[in-house]
């Protein structure tokens, strides 16, 4: 299975696409996936260590970068050649559905995410920021620049790999409604899990260990924040037909957000207080 992957550059380009798409693609990226989660543990520990015997002070910034550039390494091994295939087809057939599908699904979710608030709001009372969201704005405090590119590039080309070309492809480029919408279902809702299952099932120690199992009824119900999302970047690989179409969706949605949070930076650093105009942006 991993020879016949990395010699995906022997397939002409109708055969490298069904390779992507069928089960052994899916299961490598799944793989991948699951791999991402170790990767990151051992990596915790790995900075630990670091910064307990030799004075290094690397904290979670470090460990997403790390972890994130290592998984993405890994699927450029290898897909590295259906992404190439996929950039080179939008300048060798170049739609406007490449431009018109990113911002439409980009602009649905966001009104997706302002219905959800309204439900969580009605629900717990409250809507607020998810966990995951308060991370990213605390260690884009930390170390912007960093952030912008852990968030903006590297973790969309990297999620969209996994819950669109692996998980969501194989059933939305079929012509059967019902395997459309299973693809749609499946994807959206897996990538709304992996933003809120490690608040909701785990509890963490103040250096971030897991120290026990639990379940926030609070936290997991966040889920229905990223669920749009998740929907909007499916959608939007659907139409487009091309892998790079949800990646720039998802780029636009996540650079739209680390914006809105350096905008409201920077006009508290002059003293305005522009939270109550653009704090709805950023849930």
């Amino acid at each position: 299975m991993f020879k016949s992957l990395y010699r995906l550059q022997e397939h002409p380009e109708r055969k490298l696409a069904e390779a992507i798409l069928n089960w052994k693609g899916v299961l490598v990226m799944l793989l991948l996936f699951i791999s991402e989660q170790f990767i990151a543990l051992g990596m915790s520990y790995a900075i630990g260590y670091l910064n307990a015997n030799f004075g290094t002070n690397m904290g979670l910034e470090e460990l997403n970068l790390f972890t994130e550039l290592t998984v993405l390494a890994l699927m450029v091994f290898f897909f590295g050649r259906f992404y190439g295939i996929n950039l080179r087809n939008i300048f060798k057939d170049f739609k406007a559905v490449y431009i018109g599908a990113p911002i439409l699904c980009f602009i649905g979710a966001y009104l997706g995410e302002i219905i959800a608030n309204m439900v969580l709001m009605m629900i717990r009372g409250n809507a607020g920021q998810t966990s995951n969201n308060e991370v990213v704005i605390e260690m884009l405090g930390k170390q912007p620049l960093m952030m912008v590119v852990m968030t903006v590039i590297l973790a969309p080309i990297v999620e969209e790999s996994i819950f669109r070309a692996a998980l969501a492809r194989p059933l939305t480029s079929k012509k059967n409604v019902l395997c459309k919408i299973l693809g749609y279902v499946i994807s959206a809702s897996l990538f709304a899990l992996l933003h809120v299952y490690q608040y909701a099932f785990f509890v963490y120690d103040e250096a971030g260990a897991i120290t026990g199992l639990t379940f926030n009824l609070d936290e997991f119900l966040s889920i229905l924040v990223y669920i749009p999302m998740g929907l909007g970047f499916v959608i939007c690989a659907d139409f487009c037909k091309n892998f790079w179409g949800s990646v720039a969706c998802h780029m636009i949605t996540n650079g739209a957000a680390v914006g809105m949070l350096l905008l409201l930076s920077l006009l508290q650093s002059y003293g305005i207080d522009a939270g109550a105009v653009l704090m709805p942006w950023l849930r």
